[in-house]
């Protein structure tokens, strides 16, 4: 036993050390290869000439100019978005184009399947406008409904100002709001912090009370859950702002808060919303937990290998979503690929006679914590000995 957790640090310290190189070489290979393009994307454009930081002066075939452009960033809700901004000599947004994105691909495919973009295209450096004032996000996709439409603002009164010489309204500091979502999922850490505790006299009816909870407001109404490209953005230093993110800063937060204090944890066993769908699921059917035998070390490790792999990827590409293979969001919104609605439906059946199948096999989110409990006992006890002997 002595020898089998020295070898579990050991692997963990060894993923680690894996995740910092991948995120090294990732950060050296990062795309740079802007202009050719903006060329590709907006085929009008045929010469450049730069005018100020991250700002071109464009020409089509005949040397005659179009405009400016511009390029601008902002956060979405799996990473950030650059876009290219094109504003005529008028200050009026003309052309807006995703140059490069870290964004969960099926939100963003989402949006501009809409033609979101139309909705943004023609706004003038000095009207005011957001979503809900005068443009509306798309359904299920509001982070990047409005990363793109922020970063459009910003793009077009930056070319206004510093290239044109406009006169452009002062910006607003956007203030934190606090919604439901997030009071929500206060009272859910604060039940489950409490309620897991053997001194609770009613942890089962509070269990399930989080469960169900997380089950229709995570789940189904906000479809917020833990996934694994929120731990990769992490990892990638993708901090969104907090005025539009909070929900985002209390979810990890919390959760890493609850791990670093009991080593419990506060998120799977107690609110999360696929959980929750399986133990419903297996509740009414009678599933059972089954053991794996001889093959529990060999699920065990595959999924850490799998789930290492996925975040290696990740890191390389500098894309947080792009190897996040969960399906959450085929569950609750109905949107994924035809392999991830076959997944879901496996899982599904599975469920039915196996206690949380993909909770135990499948998810990203348990090798994480896993090596996160390991790192942390590995410190506790270096920094026990030390006083010890001090």
């Amino acid at each position: 036993m002595v020898n089998k957790k020295k070898i579990e640090t050991k692997l963990a310290i060894i993923s680690i050390a894996i995740i910092i190189i991948a995120w090294i070489i990732g950060a050296q290979f990062e795309d740079v290869n802007t202009l050719s393009k903006i060329k590709t994307l907006i085929p009008e454009i045929e010469k450049l000439k730069e005018v100020s930081d991250a700002s071109y002066k464009i020409y089509d075939a005949q040397d005659k100019s179009l405009g400016y452009i511009t390029l601008e960033s902002s956060m979405g809700y799996g990473g950030p978005l650059l876009m290219c901004v094109a504003v005529n000599p008028e200050g009026e947004i003309f052309n807006l184009v995703v140059i490069n994105s870290k964004e969960t691909p099926s939100y963003l495919e989402k949006v501009l399947d809409a033609d979101f973009l139309d909705e943004i295209i023609g706004k003038k450096y000095n009207e005011e406008y957001a979503i809900g004032n005068g443009v509306d996000a798309i359904s299920s996709a509001t982070y990047s409904s409005r990363a793109i439409l922020e970063a459009a603002k910003k793009g077009n009164r930056f070319v206004a100002s510093k290239v044109l010489g406009f006169e452009v309204p002062k910006e607003i500091t956007p203030s934190i709001k606090i919604s439901m979502a997030e009071i929500i999922l206060v009272q859910l850490f604060v039940v489950g912090y409490f309620a897991h505790k053997n001194t609770f006299k009613y942890k089962k009816i509070a269990r399930w009370g989080t469960m169900i909870t997380g089950l229709v407001v995570i789940g189904f109404y906000y479809n917020q859950p833990f996934t694994l490209s929120m731990f990769n953005q992490l990892l990638l230093g993708y901090f969104p702002p907090l005025h539009s993110h909070l929900y985002w800063y209390l979810l990890l937060g919390g959760i890493f808060l609850v791990f670093t204090i009991e080593n419990k944890n506060p998120y799977c066993s107690w609110f999360c919303p696929f959980g929750a769908a399986q133990d419903c699921i297996g509740q009414v059917t009678g599933a059972k937990h089954r053991t794996t035998g001889k093959y529990k070390d060999v699920l065990k490790w595959t999924l850490r290998i799998l789930v290492l792999l996925a975040i290696v990827v990740a890191l390389l590409l500098r894309n947080p979503g792009v190897t996040s293979y969960e399906v959450f969001g085929t569950l609750f919104k109905l949107t994924g690929s035809n392999l991830q609605f076959a997944v879901l439906g496996i899982v599904i059946v599975a469920s039915m006679f196996i206690k949380r199948p993909w909770c135990n096999y499948l998810c990203p989110i348990g090798p994480v914590t896993d090596n996160f409990t390991t790192i942390r006992k590995l410190i506790l006890n270096k920094w026990k000995s030390r006083k010890a002997s001090a």
